[in-house]
């Protein structure tokens, strides 16, 4: 358990809004530093401003997480400048909605890139001097779709589940070594994610946006996912779900048979 974050320093990517931002204000609170990264620059400015203006210190970077050469070049320099990190929150990500015959080879690599490779450019470029350092903690942000089977978006919950998956076998072998590993699982969330999904094929895509719309818009506060990364920190929580009904899915993935699981997947939202 960590009593203080106070001082440390804390990378988080996606930074720029809904959740990075949140989770960038949540450590901002506890008196870390702040490293916030994002596509785009002038958002990552404005949350690195609004940490400042709670009193940490935060700098804002430009990076394309599915970039392999920027990522490295990012750790590069945050290794130069500031030394390994304390914390690394792989946060970045983005939405499809589709099936899978509806998708380009294209739509499946960029949702790949971004949220699984994205996870796992943070992990390789910044782990390793976490590792050397023997401390730090790692928390990547899936998805309650991680465990909640959807006809409708394969793409998504495949590379949520992932995450997944990976942050628990990191978990296996860097917890060993000094480096704790988090996962967190969201459920609806009121984020611009929604905005930037893309939705494929031609099955009522305007429709199936109009309702995610709806949906969203109901959601859980994204500070509520903020503070969520910050328990996992601080308790070394393997597994936080935030949202009642990430954690519903979490107890009936557990619980039902898969045949339930199926056919609940085939379930129109609301």
């Amino acid at each position: 358990m960590v009593n203080s974050l106070d001082g440390r320093l804390v990378l988080v990517t996606g930074a720029g809004g809904g959740i990075g931002g949140a989770t960038a204000a949540a450590f901002a609170a506890e008196g870390c530093r702040l490293l916030c990264v994002d596509i785009d620059g002038e958002a990552a400015e404005k949350t690195a401003a609004r940490c400042g203006e709670a009193g940490a210190e935060a700098e804002a970077f430009v990076c394309d997480v599915a970039d392999w050469e920027a990522v490295s070049r990012l750790a590069a320099t945050v290794h130069d400048d500031h030394g390994p990190l304390d914390v690394l929150v792989n946060n970045a990500g983005v939405g499809m909605t589709g099936g899978l015959d509806e998708m380009t080879v294209d739509d499946w690599r960029w949702i790949r890139s971004i949220n699984l490779d994205g996870v796992v450019h943070g992990c390789l470029a910044f782990g390793p001097d976490m590792l050397a350092h023997g401390s730090g903690k790692v928390v990547n942000v899936s998805s309650g779709l991680a465990y909640t089977l959807r006809a409708t978006e394969p793409a998504y919950v495949t590379t949520k589940a992932a995450v997944l998956a990976l942050s628990q076998c990191l978990r296996a072998d860097w917890g060993s070594r000094g480096v704790a590993v988090s996962a967190v699982c969201p459920g609806v969330i009121a984020t611009p994610i929604v905005a930037s999904t893309r939705y494929v094929g031609v099955r009522s895509a305007a429709e199936i946006r109009a309702r995610t719309e709806r949906l969203f818009r109901w959601g859980h506060r994204p500070e509520l996912v903020g503070r969520a990364v910050v328990k996992a920190v601080h308790h070394d929580r393997p597994l936080v779900t935030v949202g009642w009904e990430a954690r519903l899915g979490w107890w009936l993935h557990r619980l039902l048979p898969l045949s339930v699981q199926q056919a609940a997947a085939r379930v129109d939202l609301p």
